[in-house]
């Protein structure tokens, strides 16, 4: 593109950030005949679903984070989660990268068998797609039903989520999750059994849900579980933490929790014997890309690698907009958090960490999702193989994250690691980082929309619904 090639250009829309609200809500605009400009600051598509192989992962760290909202990037090489060498990314992103820098960086200068774990890996470095913030979908949910309503679900590709795990005590158990895997399951009793098979009915059953709601909706939902399930111990943990997705400590009334077991319950049976999907080669990033194909066949113009240098009321209805190749004006602007220029981190944190593994601990062919649970927290973890197309054969990748500061959570977090690989697999690299929420007031009084930030639940389905609001509240006439 030409300097100044943007210059005197009006859009209805200009949207800076690819990730997947951004997307969704420039698609949904385009569709409805506006004009959409869609720019991102990185020379990559995603934004914080973003995807890299492992040297692009790297890159990411040093370059093109928000340090804002990633102040830090620890990186641990070899077995160990603790006491293991390790470098911090930390202050402000570099503007360049190059493997020769990072082999440089201590403790590789230190540690030759440091240098060489790393290079063994980077022969495959391509093998790799690495998810900043991994999620899953629904099988009969928001993502799945708006993909298949735009008519772009031939775009993306899936893998069941095979498995659910709850870890708990020092150990890690299978969870059944249809009916059919509760009558096969050898770790249950035939009292658990007919519990569990009892709520899961009633849930499913559109006039028993609906009593069951009139009757009990404003209780407590763990108290329901316990007076009138007759649940307790492992079985009570397993709808609470990794069914029902509560976080420890918290109280829900039962109508909210038995809406989330109706939802998951729902959803299983529609593409096999599990209520989420996983998206291949990184699934929140692809996602992400089939929205902006969208927006593209509708009409709308990407720039990659393109600064925002300045945002300026130009009259009472319209944004000047400085970029790199020029200015622009806009009736409306919407904006990733990280792009609010006045943002500052707040008190809301989500830890998360990256283990790629030496082997497969969960199964060699598979995907799942855990929950560990103990007296500090949840910790939601999410295991993928070479099946889903994001990691080398014979390795597997393992995500963890929990609500709350690193330096609070990072014993939790390696718990919950630990106890999910059971000396099965030992971590060839971890990466651990803690991502802020922005307070972007400042920003929104101006009149431009501020899309939400990653969260710590487990599905897609809270973005889209966000992107649903942003769209019929600003976009009426969009499709």
């Amino acid at each position: 593109m030409a300097p100044n090639e943007l210059d005197g250009m009006q859009f209805d829309v200009v949207v800076f950030g690819t990730g997947l609200e951004e997307s969704i809500i420039a698609s949904k605009a385009a569709a409805g005949k506006k004009s959409v400009l869609h720019v991102d600051r990185n020379p990559y598509y995603g934004g914080s679903n973003a995807c890299f192989s492992l040297s692009k992962m790297l890159e990411w760290a040093f370059c093109h984070r928000n340090c804002s909202q990633t102040p830090s990037v620890e990186v641990l090489v070899g077995g160990q989660l603790t006491d293991a060498p390790t470098f911090v990314i930390s202050d402000v992103a570099s503007d360049q990268c190059d493997m020769d820098t990072l082999q440089r960086l201590a403790p590789f200068e230190l540690s030759p068998e440091c240098t060489k774990k790393l290079q063994e890996m980077l022969k495959n470095d391509r093998d790799y797609m690495i998810e900043l913030v991994p999620k899953v979908v629904f099988c009969r949910g928001e993502v799945t039903e708006m993909l298949i309503s735009c008519e772009i679900g031939e775009y993306v590709q899936f893998k069941g989520v095979a498995h659910s795990y709850l870890a708990r005590n020092g150990t890690i158990e299978r969870i059944p999750e249809s009916k059919e895997d509760i009558f096969a399951s050898n770790s249950l009793s035939l009292i658990e059994k007919r519990k569990l098979m009892r709520l899961m009915t009633m849930v499913s059953d559109n006039t028993l849900y609906a009593h069951l709601l009139d009757k009990y909706g404003d209780s407590q939902f763990t108290q329901l579980l316990q007076d009138k399930f007759k649940l307790s111990g492992m079985l009570l943990d397993a709808v609470l933490y990794l069914i029902a997705r509560v976080n420890r400590g918290d109280t829900i009334s039962a109508r909210e929790g038995c809406e989330r077991v109706h939802k998951y319950v729902k959803s299983i049976g529609r593409y096999g014997r599990m209520a989420y999907l996983c998206g291949m080669y990184g699934g929140g990033s692809e996602i992400s890309q089939s929205f902006c194909r969208l927006c593209a066949v509708s009409g709308g113009t990407y720039i990659l690698n393109e600064t925002v240098a300045a945002i300026e009321p130009a009259s009472e209805n319209e944004f000047s907009v400085v970029l790199d190749h020029g200015t622009v004006r806009a009736k409306q602007i919407v904006m990733s958090p990280d792009y609010a220029s006045t943002a500052v981190p707040k008190d809301q944190i989500v830890s998360r960490a990256i283990c790629i593994l030496d082997n497969t601990c969960l199964g060699a062919d598979t995907t799942a999702l855990a929950s560990y649970v103990d007296d500090s927290g949840v910790v939601s973890l999410l295991y993928v193989t070479h099946s889903t197309m994001t990691v080398p054969s014979g390795q597997s990748i393992l995500y963890a994250w929990v609500e709350g500061s690193l330096e609070e959570t990072r014993s939790l977090l390696t718990s919950a690691i630990q106890t999910t690989i059971d000396s099965k697999a030992s971590p060839l690299l971890s990466i651990f980082m803690e991502t802020h929420e922005l307070d972007v007031s400042e920003t929104e009084s101006r009149g431009i929309v501020v899309t939400r930030a990653p969260d710590a639940t487990v599905d897609l389905d809270s973005v889209v619904l966000s992107a649903q609001h942003v769209v019929s509240t600003y976009f009426s006439n969009s499709r």
